[in-house]
This record gives C-alpha cells, sequence and structure tokens, in this order.
C-alpha cells in the first residue's frame, strides 16, 4: 500500500455511502454503483479517493466536487504503484463534466417542503392599509 494510502475496509465504508456527497458526485458523473477502493489515511491528512465504477477507476477528492477518470494506469496494481513511486502526479486523468440528476431536483423539492416552500422576499410598507 503506497504510503499515506488505505484501503481498509471500515474507513471506506464510514466515507463512503450511497448518500454521502462523493456517492452522489459520482451519480451526477454517470457512474453507477462506485465504489471507495482507496483514500488518504486520517493520519496523512490528504483527502484524495480512489472509486470504481464500470470497471475503470476515478480520482476524486473530498472537498472538490470533481472527479477524474484515471485513463494511465488501467488496473488497481499499477495505480499503486504509481502512487508509491510518483504520487498523484504519475496519474493521468481525464475531467468528467457533472450532469443533472433526477436526483438533485427531488432534494431539492424536499428542503423546499421542509421549509414551508420557497424563500420568498416580500418587503412589507410600513404605510400599507
Amino acid at each position: 500500500m503506497p504510503e499515506g494510502w488505505t484501503n481498509d475496509p471500515h474507513l471506506l465504508d464510514t466515507y463512503f455511502s450511497p448518500e454521502s456527497r462523493e456517492a452522489q458526485m459520482a451519480r451526477c458523473c454517470g457512474l453507477k454503483d462506485a465504489e471507495l477502493v482507496l483514500m488518504g489515511t486520517p493520519e496523512s491528512g490528504e483527502m484524495d479517493i480512489i472509486i470504481t465504477a464500470g470497471g475503470k477507476f476515478y480520482w476524486g477528492h473530498f472537498m472538490i466536487d470533481y472527479l477524474g477518470e484515471i485513463t494511465r494506469p488501467k488496473t488497481f496494481p499499477e495505480i499503486l504503484h504509481v502512487l508509491g513511486v510518483k504520487g498523484l502526479r504519475g496519474l493521468r486523468m481525464k475531467y468528467l463534466e457533472p450532469v443533472w440528476t433526477y436526483e438533485e431536483e427531488e432534494e431539492q423539492e424536499e428542503e423546499e417542503e421542509e421549509e414551508g416552500g420557497p424563500r420568498l422576499f416580500v418587503p412589507l410598507d410600513p404605510d400599507a392599509p
């Protein structure tokens, strides 16, 4: 395992669930059934992640809202080797464009229902009848 990275199942499950922001970002990029396979260790302070979906691997970051498809190397053992030797700069990536999803619309509707509808500002005229 490259220094500063972990594949501890407990940590992976803790930080990446179907409801997590990262899983939602993966869905917004068209990835189905994304699974976290590698993440920076809490001790390292690094927040990089590697996920897999559809036989491909993707780089992401817990604080940045985009994903990059790792185009080179292609296999998990090769990715681990490059991370250990060159770090992230050894990976070649193609960044994905997020798209609107029905899931986002549902969340917005739920928030509006919880708050009593959309927020509107109506100026009040103290001299109004």
